[in-house]
């Protein structure tokens, strides 16, 4: 296809005039992309990119904010029905590529980077279709990822499109357990190779662990606090698809070409959470791997951040406690997020409703007592938990996450009797709504119960012993209005034995509120996540990008925490 139109000619107008009427690219850079395109096909934003005459994250911006005018199919077809079975779930999550529709022999590939000149043959080998790839911000191919494949892709293995990917080293309840390195089978999955390096390094105290590929063999050497831990030595064949899966689950093979390639995944262990940091140095063997191993603990907010943070929340909190009963849903793409959104809303309640309990895995302590859990191997359904914790008449019940429909509508029908909060895996705020929207609660007689949707996020401090000045304007220009950042000296940490090798990672919850009772934000049947979110930026209202760029700005957080946001997820 030669034509420089998103729409294939249905009267809109052409992409080119637009990117330089919005100012990414010049005539000069226009006209070399037009060239790229007449030579080898494809569409003009994937050719802009492929030579280096847009910026991607200001690409990603214009089109978050275009894309639904410029091609409604697309991101219906996104948003509905893609054409994932054509693309195994692990090949998507490690790309993040959707397989968007195909029409007349030729797939549309939405795609977020043009840096993997290899990727487009492979996926034409894969389907036998004519492959056009599509440039796409992250966060419309994060959400098509999240409602169309599975998160987990392999025992433990879990690729969530938003937020670090999560490796599960050992749990009793699902029979994972880790192998001596000498006792696994030469044959076996990446996966168990990777669970075998990991457990040898914790149980040799390692807080580096390198693997480094070599001719023969693969060495996996490991550093401690004081020093060098011993090393062991494997099959050659084992470092690819160990490399293959770190560099897919801490979001390395997403980046596209950045220098340096660095990543982060969480590992658990029964219940333990540590943070990995993954760095990737191209070698003539392949990949040499460094992974700085870092207990994970998150930091209590303090009042003058959730004030920052969280000021429409309060009414919300004292609202539930004068009526004893209401709904808050916690946002976040892991437990440790929803904790911390629990630990904020209890703080904001103070002594109010003083009988409190927990059903599921909360962190629990004084001010939250747990329900009696069941035995290791027993499933216990959330309704007859809501059962046993509502003949305890507590003020206030925390549920466990509503993953499910059923469970989404249980805590529903609980708000209208008593004070609930319950953990919801979503994004941010705005995408539980839409999860709200799309399990068909937004029609619910029950709805009026719900107050609002705390969102948040854990995000690394900033290293006052290597952080390094950050220039935004020269990453990212121009900005969008509603989303320039606040004047502050920015700084990204290098990575050094205080932080990377310190053996502990402290990690501070940033928030945001959608209010939904009492003239917040209606959340009616069909509206979309992007929706609210823009509605509430242009309001000036506090969303998590721009509260953790606020503190980013204060020297507080590394600025590469909130950018992961913009420019790989776009929230």
């Amino acid at each position: 296809m030669d034509r420089p139109l998103i729409d294939r000619g249905n009267g809109r107008r052409l992409l080119g005039d637009l990117l330089l009427e919005a100012g990414l690219t010049s005539r000069l850079g226009l006209a070399a992309g037009l060239e790229e395109q007449q030579l080898r096909g494809g569409r003009l934003g994937y050719a802009l990119l492929k030579i280096g005459r847009v910026t991607p994250a200001a690409l990603h911006l214009f089109l978050q904010d275009h894309l639904p005018s410029i091609d409604p199919d697309l991101v219906a077809a996104l948003d509905t029905a893609p054409a994932v079975d054509l693309i195994p779930a692990s090949l998507a999550h490690h790309y993040q590529m959707v397989p968007a529709r195909v029409r007349d022999g030729v797939l549309d590939l939405a795609i977020a980077t043009a840096d993997s000149p290899r990727l487009i043959p492979a996926v034409e080998e894969l389907t036998g279709l004519r492959v056009d790839p599509l440039i796409c911000p992250p966060s419309l191919i994060a959400a098509s990822l999240e409602r169309s494949y599975p998160a987990e892709v392999g025992a433990g293995i879990i690729r969530r499109p938003s937020g670090d990917g999560l490796f599960v080293l050992a749990d009793r309840k699902r029979g994972i357990r880790p192998l001596l390195p000498e006792t696994v089978p030469r044959e076996a999955q990446a996966s168990e190779w990777l669970r075998a390096i990991l457990a040898e390094g914790i149980r040799r105290g390692a807080r580096t662990i390198r693997i480094e590929p070599r001719e023969s063999d693969a060495r996996i050497v490991f550093d401690g606090p004081a020093g060098d831990a011993g090393a062991i030595d494997l099959p050659r064949g084992v470092h690819p698809g160990v490399a293959t899966l770190l560099i897919g689950l801490s979001g390395i093979a997403a980046l596209g070409r950045v220098v340096p390639r660095e990543g982060r995944l969480a590992i658990a262990v029964d219940g333990r959470a540590l943070r990995a940091s993954v760095l990737a140095l191209p070698g003539l063997a392949g990949d040499l791997l460094r992974l700085d191993l870092r207990e994970q603990r998150v930091l209590d907010a303090s009042p003058e951040d959730l004030a920052a943070d969280l000021p429409d929340l309060p009414p919300a909190v004292a609202r539930m406690a004068e009526e004893r009963r209401g709904l808050l849903l916690l946002a976040g793409p892991g437990k440790g997020e929803s904790a911390a959104a629990l630990a904020a809303v209890l703080e904001i309640l103070g002594d109010r409703l003083p009988a409190r309990i927990a059903l599921g895995d909360w962190a629990t302590g004084p001010t939250l007592r747990a329900v009696t859990p069941p035995a290791d191997d027993e499933e216990v359904p959330l309704s007859a938990l809501v059962s046993r914790a509502a003949a305890l008449t507590p003020d206030l019940v925390a549920l466990p996450e509503a993953s499910r429909p059923s469970d989404l509508a249980a805590a529903f029908t609980l708000g209208r009797e008593m004070a609930v909060v319950a953990a919801l895996p979503a994004v941010d705020a705005f995408d539980a709504a839409e999860r709200v929207v799309r399990a068909g609660l937004s029609r619910s007689a029950a709805m009026d119960t719900l107050l609002g949707i705390v969102g948040a996020r854990l995000m690394e401090p900033l290293c006052s012993a290597c952080s390094r000045p950050f220039d935004l304007q020269d990453l990212l220009s121009p900005w969008p209005r509603h989303r320039a950042p606040p004047p502050g000296n920015y700084a990204a940490a290098q990575g050094c034995r205080l932080c990377r090798e310190s053996g502990l990672v402290k990690l501070q919850p940033v928030f945001e509120f959608l209010p939904v009772a009492a003239g917040g934000q209606a959340i009616r049947p069909g509206i979309r996540a992007r929706d609210l979110r823009e509605s509430r930026a242009r309001q000036g209202r506090p969303l998590i990008f721009q509260a953790a760029l606020r503190r980013a700005a204060a020297g507080r957080i590394d600025v590469r925490e909130p950018l992961r946001l913009l420019l790989h997820e776009q929230r």
